[in-house]
């Protein structure tokens, strides 16, 4: 995947294809965490700063806070168009007084958006009321660093090199301004690794499964779909204390990722009858709660299938488009059925008042934190891949073409 050569220099971009790209998983066995050893990446500082009134040229930058202003080069993974990945280097100014500067150590990609964004077919790059979302675009939402810098009227009392989560770009810097959507910052418990924190953001959007059901201890639950939002409304529904919990997918590895994170069963779609499969196994006509993680409209009916009359089915994944047949009266209205979404961002706006224990973001994301830092949110066998930034492009046809071998990936920027 080579960009043009003119094209390239003038947006500052360099072809992912430059230099050794490539993308080899982690063969080693995972440890406890369920974080593989690391195959090392070329030596590379995320965050470069250039002079101003003040020098820093530590490749490390939080560690040694400067003084004065600050001039930093940081470098972004870049979406150019359908197909096509890079990176760029952009300066970064000292931060404005309402502003923060963020080194990043990690960052995770989120496949459903990110691969819908890369292969042309998201919605929104067609909406031109969504100015952000088109090409060159920046992926990436999830990440995990330190604080370079603090404008002095930014909120939340943070300091230089506080280690923070953050919903960043696949970045090496991000500049946060105040008022803007994704301008959230959350300090990590001290003994919380990047690599961990680095996931954080993106388990937001599985969370909603297990937050929109409201009780769930003690309940069944079963997730379709065991990609990365699926994954991770299995592990939230099992540290919500759903029993039994039961994976759906066609894919080997997803299927024993979600197992070695405590799945009490995994089922594989390809075998037979998949709600057969799913009522032999709970002894019952279905699971209490369902957790669509598809991504896919016609999924959604056959997770209305899987439920028990009266129970819950919870839409996780993004469905973008529309289902072909969907059945409402004897498959959902003389069932009473439930059935809601749980975007991982709407669901905990203020509106959403009906959310038992007046959830919202920061809530979320706090026990979202202290859940990975204590291990009661389980992260075995779910980072498959941990990347050089240039590898991204790399990635994401493995996310496409490799489902087998690909399910997490990290990018690490120093």
């Amino acid at each position: 995947m080579h960009l043009a050569g003119d094209r390239a220099a003038r947006a500052g971009i360099r072809s992912i294809t430059d230099g050794d790209t490539g993308c080899k998983g982690n063969t080693d066995r995972a440890d406890d965490s369920g974080i593989a050893a690391r195959a090392e990446l070329a030596p590379e500082p995320a965050v470069r700063c250039r002079p101003g009134p003040a020098v820093y040229n530590s490749p490390h930058p939080a560690a040694r806070p400067p003084q004065g202003l600050l001039m930093v080069t940081a470098r972004q993974a870049v979406i150019t168009e359908p197909f096509k990945a890079g990176v760029r280097e952009v300066e970064l100014p000292d931060p404005k007084p309402d502003q923060i500067l963020l080194a990043a150590e990690y960052s995770a990609v989120s496949a459903g958006t990110e691969l819908a964004v890369y292969t042309g077919t998201h919605q929104w790059l067609q909406d031109p009321k969504m100015t952000e979302w088109k090409f060159p675009f920046r992926s990436g939402y999830s990440a995990a660093g330190r604080v370079l810098k603090v404008g002095k009227d930014f909120p939340g009392g943070f300091q230089e090199g506080d280690r923070v989560s953050f919903p960043g770009n696949h970045a090496s810097a991000e500049l946060l301004t105040v008022g803007q959507e994704r301008c959230r910052v959350w300090k990590m418990p001290d003994d919380l690794p990047f690599d961990k924190a680095a996931v954080a953001v993106i388990a937001r959007y599985g969370l909603g499964a297990a937050v929109r059901a409201g009780l769930t201890l003690g309940r069944s639950a079963a997730v379709l779909g065991l990609g990365i939002i699926g994954q991770f409304a299995l592990r939230c529904l099992i540290a919500a204390g759903a029993s039994p919990v039961v994976g759906i997918d066609a894919v080997t590895m997803r299927r024993d990722a979600a197992k070695a994170a405590g799945a009490d069963h995994a089922i594989d779609p390809s075998a037979g009858d998949t709600r057969q499969q799913l009522a032999d196994f709970l002894g019952a006509k279905g699971a209490e709660v369902v957790a669509d993680a598809t991504g896919v409209p016609d999924a959604i009916p056959v997770a209305m299938s899987l439920a028990c009359d009266g129970g819950q089915v919870v839409v996780v994944g993004s469905p973008r488009g529309k289902a072909k047949e969907v059945n409402f009266y004897d498959d959902l209205h003389r069932r009473y059925i439930e059935v809601t979404g749980a975007h991982g961002n709407m669901l905990f706006e203020p509106a959403h008042t009906r959310l038992a224990g007046a959830w919202d973001i920061n809530k979320a994301q706090m026990w979202l934190l202290r859940a990975l830092a204590a291990g009661r949110l389980s992260l075995a066998g779910l980072v498959t891949h941990t990347i050089a930034p240039e590898q991204l492009g790399q990635a994401y046809e493995g996310l496409l073409k490799e489902k087998d071998h690909y399910l997490g990936v990290l990018v690490k920027w120093v």
